[in-house]
């Protein structure tokens, strides 16, 4: 067994707070202050303080679920850093990427966590390679390595939606990170702010770890079959397009882990096009399929909420009819956007 995997003593991570995802505390839109925040940053601040071998035994004493939970920490602290424009936060951010073992985690999981960092150090007027190059001082080998190699990268290869698929979007709390699909996306309607609110709809309901990306698309598999010929052309007519992934609860069914909702939002270019897309969700709506769906249309804005297990054999959670019980809220935050 290689070495760095044996656990060299206690977890240096306190054993009775956690981040719970089904609360929201990993969600990077709108995160608010977990008292496990708080340790986190202490830790950091003494492992940074620490000589060499001690920061290898708080390295080599924490688990793979600790390392994860440092990987949010970082990412949390890079939220908190834009809203409170404090060096500190990244500092500890950055340094929670320090503490973890390289070959001990999926490298994309740091990687994105730096991404986010270094985003942030930049738009509280910071220079990201004192930052980065001190907390590389204190990792081992190889994360030094991959601290140092974010720096050496192109302006566009550490840009956040081009390479790393997160987009900046503001709350009523400051400033949080949302996922990006890459997507052609010149909507003119605040399709963010109106996918933030379709989360919150869902979080309202049996659903969490409701998840929003920008730049989607709008899949024609859930409305194919119908009038194809219609479709394809309508589709060009996206102007932009955004997607909220939802869980079902664990309280909620036995068969929760199989169950998913997904909602999608559209900006057309004109309101015949969004017109001729709820028509044809009307008319798929009573063709036998494998998943349920419910559709609202507001002027050129389309929204479609579709439910399903997505393991052979298992029984949706939903039905037709249950889920037309988001239908008000969905109308009520697409005549929002009137507001904005």
């Amino acid at each position: 067994m290689n070495s760095a995997s044996v656990k060299a003593g206690p977890s240096p991570l306190p054993k009775d707070l956690h981040y719970d995802s089904w609360r929201g505390n990993v969600e990077l839109s709108d995160p608010i202050q977990h008292p496990l925040d708080a340790e986190l940053s202490a830790l950091c601040q003494r492992f940074a303080a620490s000589d060499l071998p001690t920061r290898s035994q708080l390295r080599n004493s924490a688990s793979l679920d600790d390392f994860y939970t440092l990987l949010s920490f970082g990412r949390r602290s890079a939220v908190f850093a834009m809203r409170g424009r404090r060096r500190e936060h990244v500092v500890d951010g950055l340094t929670a990427v320090a503490m973890i073992t390289r070959d001990r985690v999926d490298f994309r999981g740091p990687l994105v966590t730096l991404a986010l960092l270094h985003y942030a150090t930049r738009a509280i007027g910071e220079h990201p390679h004192e930052l980065f190059q001190h907390a590389a001082s204190l990792a081992e080998s190889k994360m030094s390595d991959l601290i140092l190699g974010f720096l050496e990268r192109s302006e566009e290869e550490r840009d956040l939606r081009k390479s790393w698929g997160h987009a900046v979007v503001e709350t009523k709390g400051g400033p949080g990170f949302v996922g990006w699909g890459f997507k052609s996306y010149q909507p003119t309607y605040p399709l963010d702010q109106l996918a933030l609110a379709l989360a919150q709809l869902l979080k309202r309901d049996k659903y969490g770890r409701a998840t929003v990306t920008l730049a989607t698309e709008l899949p024609p598999f859930w409305l194919s079959s119908v009038d194809d010929k219609a479709l394809k052309p309508v589709l060009t007519a996206v102007r932009g397009a955004v997607c909220v992934n939802a869980e079902l609860r664990p309280q909620e069914s036995a068969d929760y882990k199989h169950q998913v909702i997904m909602i999608f939002l559209a900006e057309l270019e004109d309101e015949a096009a969004a017109g001729s897309l709820f028509r044809l969700s009307q008319e798929k709506q009573a063709r036998p399929k494998d998943f349920v769906m419910a559709a609202a249309q507001e002027g050129r804005l389309f929204c479609l909420a579709v439910a399903r297990s997505f393991t052979a054999g298992k029984a949706g959670f939903e039905t037709q009819v249950s889920l037309q019980r988001f239908s008000a809220g969905i109308a009520e935050v697409l005549k929002s956007q009137h507001q904005n």
